[in-house]
């Protein structure tokens, strides 16, 4: 099949999942009639938090607090240390009971990163770690975090959500109100805190979603449903680290969704499960994952000199962004040598593409992931035994518009008596009912369902106040939800934006530089923001009383160049829906100039994450705050 011929059978694909209301097809567990049964932390110890995971006190003032428990979080208040800023002055805060991110909410069966380890795990060389596979399982990543905080001794608030951020001008300070819930038998506790530096680091998996159908509350009400990312191992058995799901035998299980999380779990519910029903709206490409211990000779080889981790995280990038060299240290899917489309997602530093050179550069990117698509069809025809079974299986829709996956069990499950593909061909499940779910017309009764259907992913507005739930208020009052909505949306470096003085965030848009790795991106973010205010400090003779901001010609400018390089991403407007592609929000047929130019300078840095990390690194070697506003 020829790159065109592809590309349209991927454009009518496309056209049966899209709907019009978009990322509103969704809920998700904010709405607290779901999120109060399936939304709650079972993994907290309530204790341990309230006798040492809660330092804050009503009228605190701080330094830094910092809002995210999980990579980001955890760079940025190392990155801080390493600057110079003593450990006490920072407070890490997270609605979770412990670190990790979305590596402490998400514990279900077969959870690894899709990653390798040695690139992805924070901090490996500081802490002298040795991930014990290429690619890290769920609890060796969560205890890689736990272990970056006791080793700076890292502050931390948990079970605490913030509820309202205010910037006071005449004190130079964020006010933030925060609510720390620790169950039933107590009672929730309301703080006001002052910090002089508020660092947004959320992360942009935390809220889980699910479909929006009829019947769900009646299904939730009489039968046993959770997300993957609150499993319930008292229900099922077995744990995180031994998966033995016995009290899965005998049952009838769904589960609703074929994305990189279902992929993990699958084979495992497929070991217990009397019958598992696996509801598909999109199948996702999937390719072997080689999975294999660190032997002693293989870590010697990774970890050679000083500086690997970066040389190693820097090497994937050329790959994954269409811009080989030689040696390629990774050697997995991500890096294989027909996969280099993927670079449709990140942007890449080969080309800058002009307006009336975005029909040529779709075609070329088409072109080129013809060898990747092709072969991972074959893969799917080879391993599912079933032809029509293993036909609804493979993907079709270019390699850059959903997350590649990577497994060697998840196709062979479907090989297996008691695993049967329900597939919807794009359209999802219909409803929900007291007994089940009903797709294509069928209802099909269940004992349990479990929700692999992803978070809330902030489509429209991808700003500190969407990811915390909660307004951010800036100078003169102005909203930061409605800048980002507004013609004045403007960042610099797609970390700070003019009129929200000490704010800074690890964000996924306005020119920010983005990775299929996103420990690495976050480090870069953490390292240019831990200069910025450290080189701030060293100018000012009243350290407690500096505000830092870009300058509104600072963003404007940097605004232009975002815009300049946006068209690499225009492949993204050609994908079927999904949470890269924003649900299909971001296609441009139906929008106006104004609303592409928009779109366009809220776009991640286009020429990709390794020349975003370059500019970053010659921006803070040499020196100074250009671009920012320092007032004392």
């Amino acid at each position: 099949m020829s790159a065109t011929e592809l590309f349209h059978k991927y454009q009518q694909e496309r056209q049966k999942r899209l709907r019009p209301e978009g990322a509103g097809q969704y809920a998700d567990f904010r709405d607290p009639t779901i999120g109060d049964k399936l939304g709650n932390d079972p993994w907290v110890n309530k204790e341990e938090v309230q006798a040492h995971y809660s330092p804050l006190n009503d009228t605190d003032s701080i330094k830094f607090m910092i809002v995210g428990a999980g990579h980001a979080g955890l760079l940025h208040a190392v990155r801080l240390i390493e600057a110079g800023f003593k450990t006490e002055d920072i407070v890490i805060v997270d609605t979770a009971g412990g670190f990790g991110g979305t590596w402490y909410w998400n514990r279900y069966p077969g959870l690894m990163c899709d990653v390798e380890g040695y690139i992805y795990l924070p901090l490996l060389e500081e802490t002298g770690y040795v991930p014990k596979h290429k690619y890290s399982y769920g609890a060796e990543i969560r205890g890689q975090s736990e272990r970056v905080a006791k080793h700076y001794g890292l502050r931390a608030q948990f079970c605490t959500r913030l509820t309202h951020h205010q910037w006071k001008e005449t004190k130079r300070r964020w006010t933030i109100k925060l609510t720390q819930d620790l169950g039933r038998s107590n009672d929730p506790v309301h703080l006001t805190v002052e910090t002089q530096f508020f660092i947004s680091a959320a992360g942009i998996l935390n809220i889980p979603h699910y479909p929006k159908l009829p019947g769900f509350k009646d299904l939730v009400d009489n039968k046993k449903v959770f997300h993957s990312a609150r499993w319930d191992w008292q229900y099922t058995g077995g744990s995180q680290v031994e998966p033995n799901m016995v009290n899965l035998r005998g049952k009838k299980v769904g589960i609703i969704g074929t994305g990189a999380t279902a992929i993990q779990i699958v084979p495992e519910l497929a070991k217990w499960a009397a019958h598992l029903y696996v509801f598909q709206r999109t199948p996702t490409f999937v390719g072997p994952r080689n999975q294999r211990e660190t032997t002693p000779a293989e870590w010697e080889k990774v970890a050679y000199k000083k500086g690997w981790q970066y040389e190693r995280q820097d090497n994937f990038h050329h790959f994954v962004t269409n811009d080989p060299v030689p040696e390629n240290m990774v050697d997995d899917g991500w890096t294989h040598p027909d996969s280099h489309s993927i670079a449709g997602f990140l942007g890449s530093a080969t080309a800058i593409i002009t307006p009336d050179g975005v029909q040529n550069h779709i075609r070329s990117m088409y072109e080129l992931d013809v060898p990747r698509a092709e072969r991972l069809r074959a893969h799917v025809a080879n391993v599912v035994k079933d032809p029509e079974t293993a036909k609804k299986l493979q993907a079709w829709y270019g390699g850059w518009c959903k997350r590649p996956a990577f497994n060697d069990d998840y196709l062979q499950a479907f090989n297996r008596p008691n695993v049967t593909l329900v597939d919807t061909d794009g359209k999802g499940v219909d409803s929900f009912d007291a007994s089940g779910v009903v797709a294509n017309g069928t209802l099909y009764e269940l004992d349990v369902l479990v929700l692999a259907t992803g978070f809330y992913t902030r489509v429209r507005d991808r700003s500190p106040a969407a990811a915390e739930d909660a307004p951010v208020v800036g100078r003169d009052g102005v909203l930061i939800s409605e800048k980002y909505l507004s013609p004045e949306y403007g960042t610099l470096y797609g970390v700070a934006t003019n009129g929200f003085p000490n704010l800074f965030w690890a964000g996924a848009s306005g020119g920010s530089g983005i990775s299929y790795n996103l420990t690495s991106a976050y480090d870069v973010f953490s390292r240019l923001i831990a200069h910025v205010i450290a080189d701030a400090h060293k100018r000012a003779d009243d350290a407690g009383n500096i505000a830092i901001e870009p300058t509104k010609e600072a963003e404007d400018r940097y605004g232009d160049e975002v815009q300049k390089r946006a068209l690499w991403l225009s492949v993204m407007a050609t994908c079927t829906p999904g949470w890269f592609s924003g649900e299909g929000e971001g296609a441009l047929e139906d929008k106006t100039p104004e609303q592409k130019i928009a779109l366009a300078r809220h776009a991640p840095w286009g020429s990709g994450p390794l020349d975003y990390k370059r500019r970053v690194l010659e921006y803070i070697s040499k020196g100074g705050l250009d671009g920012f506003e320092v007032r004392v």
